[in-house]
């Protein structure tokens, strides 16, 4: 029996993984692997009512993102403390983080916003500060802070030591190269986004927002229902 891979998901907020990668992440807790999710923020700028307050919208969407992550299987969630829609701001700070978590963990998979590209079907660049912000402070993690023995001698001091991951999978990306297949899991990820209900609970048609993406994802590598990647391989 292969070891199980132990697989780092580093997202901006909550619903980001479920949206972009909820059906691969069912298959691979149903394959045995280990799955660790962390978001960077809890998205307390993520509700449209001026009434709300970010702390009652962070809590909100925690416990969301809780009831999504059940859904799929993932046991392991971690909830960083940086501010929703100021990670552009918090580059020092996210690169420590992006990196310690790496060398934590030390994953053989790293899954991450594509901070280059867009997001499948709109074609349009990666606009959101917080995913760019994410993707950059992760790749550049993997390729030289997190493998480089000279960067944060503290994390050394407290018994980290250096780490590289095999691969990188970005995720709302639109130059593709990696598909998974989800027909087996679409249910449960249609399931997971729709916990999400302070962004999707007035959607007309979640199953079907989700089912076009995922046939749009397979459709080049004939797959009915997919998720697609940019596969990067650091070592």
């Amino acid at each position: 029996m292969t070891r199980p891979r132990r697989i780092l998901i580093m997202t901006a907020h909550p619903d980001d993984a479920d949206i972009m990668a909820g059906g691969t992440v069912a298959r691979w807790i149903d394959e045995g692997h280990k799955v660790h999710l962390v978001m960077f923020t809890r998205g307390d700028k993520g509700h449209d009512d001026p009434g709300m307050t970010p702390e009652r919208v962070a809590a909100m969407r925690e416990g969301e993102q809780r009831t999504a992550a059940a859904i799929l299987g993932v046991q392991r969630l971690t909830f960083l403390d940086f501010k929703d829609g100021e990670l552009t701001w918090a580059g020092p700070a996210l690169a420590e983080a992006a990196t310690r978590l790496i060398r934590e963990e030390r994953p053989d998979t790293i899954v991450t916003h594509d901070p280059y590209g867009g997001a499948p079907s709109y074609r349009v660049p990666q606009l959101h500060p917080d995913h760019r912000a994410i993707g950059y402070a992760v790749v550049e993690a993997c390729y030289f802070r997190a493998p480089g023995p000279l960067y944060y001698p503290a994390h050394a001091a407290a018994g980290l030591a250096s780490h590289r991951v095999r691969e990188i999978l970005l995720i709302m990306s639109d130059h593709a190269d990696h598909v998974v297949d989800i027909a087996s899991t679409f249910a449960r990820k249609v399931q997971a986004v729709r916990a999400h209900d302070t962004q999707f609970g007035n959607h007309p048609d979640v199953e079907g927002f989700l089912r076009g993406l995922a046939a749009g994802a397979g459709a080049p590598f004939k797959m009915p229902l997919a998720e697609g990647f940019k596969r990067l391989t650091p070592s």
